[in-house]
């Protein structure tokens, strides 16, 4: 008698278990790869507090920026003669905080010598109060005299790896142009890698410092 109940709740809990695996089937939650189930669900999207982030007013604006000169105790500095490339990207946000922007900004560039290159920056700013801010990436004048200064320019704005906001100086047809390049870091700078570091230092976001993974 006990026996015969034991089966009786196998065979329940198998009927229970594959109504369940046909309902999640009939609901695409699920396709088969080499006889596993795999989800196909969309992975979920990062919540983003106080509903549309950030406006961005467009993409990097190129400019032209002497080297600051710091006077110092001992030694000279003469005036700079060449010009770095700046590019200035307005944004403004509506969330009371952010805990941290991740901007990736692009740079084309096209010489004749050089030929087609794409510098990429990537840089997070951390603690971004509500309102209007300034972001900005660079080219050391030895790049600008080598490459020439950049013919196109784009930025891109995450929160936890989700896009909030992009912008490109091509207006229309370009799409993500970007995405047909292979794209060169160490070239185009975030402000902490330049001279410009601690000029009007109040004024723009903190970039969070990159710390080196521990061996």
């Amino acid at each position: 008698m006990q026996k015969a109940w034991k089966i009786g709740l196998e065979m329940t809990a198998a009927v229970v278990c594959a109504g369940l695996l046909q309902g999640a089937l009939a609901q695409g939650a699920f396709r088969t790869t080499g006889g596993f189930p795999t989800s196909t669900r969309p992975a979920p999207t990062a919540t983003v507090p106080g509903g549309v982030p950030l406006v961005l007013k467009s993409a990097p604006e190129p400019k032209k920026a002497k080297s600051p000169i710091y006077k110092v105790s001992v030694g000279t500095q003469n005036a700079s003669t060449v010009d770095w490339w700046q590019g200035v990207v307005e944004f403004e946000t509506a969330a009371e905080w952010i805990d941290e922007l991740e901007f990736t900004f692009y740079a084309y560039v096209e010489d004749p010598k050089q030929g087609k290159k794409l510098f990429r920056a990537m840089v997070t700013y951390v603690n971004i109060p509500k309102g209007r801010h300034v972001a900005d990436c660079f080219l050391h004048p030895h790049s600008v005299q080598r490459f020439g200064a950049p013919k196109a320019t784009a930025v891109i704005v995450k929160i936890n790896g989700a896009v909030v906001a992009q912008k490109s100086s091509i207006q229309q047809g370009g799409g993500s142009w970007w995405e047909g390049f292979s794209p060169i870091d160490g070239v185009l700078l975030n402000r902490g890698q330049t001279p410009f570091a601690l000029v009007d230092y109040d004024l723009h976001p903190t970039i969070k410092p990159v710390v080196p993974a521990v061996r």
